[in-house]
């Protein structure tokens, strides 16, 4: 029996007949209509387990569920009109970042567009920070080759993008001791991998190695290779060296549509403007498979998995763990689906501890919602791992969306029906330790399509160090009186929390990335990260951004169009109060 003839006759059995697939330009195409999404994304994982190699597209039509309008930016202007760039990368996330940084190596004209108001505000900006050391994932599959290799190279990178970065390791933890005996196997196992420095860890040895960990758990074994670094910090800082470097990053910027001749992109409209690119990087997350269409050149589906995390209070997270921390086996049931994900428990660059992610399937590419079945199953699963967690020390929780292809594994290549366009979709966890991996071999794709490095020269004066702002939490007390002394602003605390000064907010206001929201301002300095998560410091934060950008204060908004914080009698009264100090207001271009 044929493969297609298998997945039809199960799909049948299912189903009841409401749903078939057809083969079409190499691809495996599901057509139908199914009233709940996990059902859509259930036969599309029928498909998938049956022949993991097919690329899926899941045209399945979901009618008992909507999706929700794609937020757009506001904006609308010629300021893009005409541009030729070389290359064009849609997507401002890290992978987007990291492309980006990688190709101003090459004397190329380099345009980024994101839609949002800044970079890394979606699954970058919702994601942990684990560095993967590689345990779990399958190998021979992009995933697990971009992730060893992306997590030799983070340390170096860091170092030069300044960013913090912990090299603390990472344990996988066993509850059930049957395990125990069959841990020297297992561990040849992951070498075989290619995961090196592996040891194993039993009862106390394991507790004060991590101690935090429960009694209950019996052994673990611990990846050397694993790590902890801040995801948006990172995607800031390849951003920021980019733009340094001479790339040019437009933001508020949204692809409408593409022109194709002859399977060549000609032209790509944004709102913003027509862009003629030589070439276009397909960087756009879980809306890849929407830019891939756009272009004629759709050969794969994302199904969006949402996955929400406990964030718990920075002197609760000493008690709790050091490092990071899985736990063997933990699937998640959803109708049909059923997933082997990370979850356990990590202490970030910052100090906080996090727990989770508990995954769901959503319809929706932008579900950033939480709810409380998913915050207590985390807080189920933390209370098995760690004796010490304390319901009661979970400071907030939030939810990113992953962008996850049908066969699980990144898809990093050419266009197959376009000859200048380059993917790299289906980038999901572990993306951020691959992506300094994934940015390299997209940089290489993209100069093979200039004629190689023969005849793209690489730039002299490239600068692969990137000088960042003063921390002032970070540094020696006599640095920081002469830093004071020199600048009074950093003598002005305003985030009492994290120990975030005027200065410094100042500062992250003039970086070469624009940064003009609340939320931006706490991604690149972590004042309202604490546990009072703003409210003690937002109106001193609103106050600073609204006279350093000389708007009024009813236009200073939390992160994108639409999300002004201040209206009403007391936007009147601050405006009143502010052109009488004699403050002259600039409309705001969204």
């Amino acid at each position: 029996m044929s493969v297609l003839r298998k997945i039809n006759k199960k799909l049948y059995k299912t189903f009841d007949g409401k749903v078939e697939a057809y083969g079409e330009n190499g691809c495996l195409v599901l057509v139908g209509e199914l009233e709940r999404w996990v059902d859509v994304v259930a036969a599309g994982m029928i498909a998938a387990n049956e022949k993991p190699a097919l690329s899926i597209v899941n045209d399945i039509s979901c009618t008992g569920e909507k999706t929700h309008p794609v937020r757009k930016p506001r904006v609308e202007d010629s300021h893009l009109e005409w541009e030729e760039p070389d290359v064009l990368i849609i997507g401002g996330g890290i992978i987007g970042c990291a492309v980006a940084r990688e190709l101003s190596r090459y004397k190329l004209s380099v345009l980024l567009v994101e839609k949002e108001h800044d970079v890394a505000t979606h699954a970058t900006g919702h994601a942990v920070g684990l560095v993967h050391s590689g345990v779990k994932l399958k190998k021979g599959t992009l995933k697990h080759w971009y992730t060893l290799q992306g997590a030799q190279m983070l340390p170096k990178l860091c170092e030069e993008l300044d960013v913090p970065f912990r090299r603390c390791g990472q344990y996988s933890i066993y509850t059930n001791p049957l395990w125990t005996p069959f841990l020297f196997l297992s561990r040849l196992y992951w070498r075989w991998q290619g995961i090196k420095g592996i040891t194993a860890a039993h009862g106390e040895e394991l507790s004060s190695l991590n101690h935090g960990i429960s009694a209950n758990i019996g052994s673990a074994l611990h990846f050397p290779s694993g790590g902890v670094v801040c995801p948006h910090s990172l995607a800031i800082a390849y951003a920021e060296n980019s733009v340094s470097n001479g790339v040019h990053i437009s933001l508020n910027t949204v692809v409408r549509d593409m022109k194709v001749e002859d399977g060549v992109i000609m032209s790509v409209t944004t709102n913003r403007g027509t862009v003629h690119p030589k070439v276009v990087i397909n960087a756009a997350g879980a809306f890849c498979e929407d830019i891939a269409a756009m272009a004629g050149d759709r050969f794969y589906s994302i199904h969006p998995i949402k996955g929400t995390v406990l964030a718990i209070d920075k002197k609760h997270s000493e008690e709790l763990v050091s490092s990071a921390v899985s736990m063997h086996k933990c699937f998640v049931r959803n109708v049909r689906i059923r997933r082997d994900v990370f979850s356990g428990l990590l202490r970030g660059v910052h100090g906080s501890a996090f727990g989770g992610p508990f995954f769901a399937e959503t319809i929706n590419k932008e579900d950033f919602s939480t709810d409380r079945y998913a915050a207590e199953s985390v807080a189920a699963q933390l209370e098995h791992i760690s004796s010490s967690f304390d319901r009661n020390k979970v400071s907030s929780y939030f939810s990113g969306v992953e962008a996850v292809s049908y066969n699980g594994d990144f898809i990093v290549c050419e266009g197959k029906a376009v000859s200048n366009l380059i993917h790299a979709a289906g980038i999901q966890f572990p993306g951020i330790t691959a992506s300094p991996a994934i940015a390299a071999d997209v940089a290489k794709l993209t100069v093979d399509m200039f004629g190689g490095k023969g005849a793209l020269q690489s730039k002299s004066d490239f600068n692969p160090v990137r000088e960042s702002s003063p921390v002032l939490k970070s540094i020696e007390p006599s640095a920081c009186e002469s830093l004071i002394s020199d600048n009074s602003d950093y003598g002005v605390i305003v985030c009492h929390c994290e120990k975030v000064s005027r200065g410094e907010i100042i500062d992250s206001l003039n970086r070469n990335v624009a940064c003009d929201s609340i939320d931006g301002i706490r991604r690149r300095t972590r004042a309202g990260c604490g546990n009072c998560r703003g409210q003690r410091c937002e109106a001193a934060i609103l106050d600073i951004l609204a006279a350093e950008r000389r708007t009024a204060p009813q236009r200073v908004r939390k992160s994108g169009s639409g999300s002004e914080v201040v209206y009403g009698n007391a936007a009147v009264i601050a405006e009143t109060r502010d052109s009488a100090l004699g403050w002259a207001y600039e409309s705001d271009e969204d």
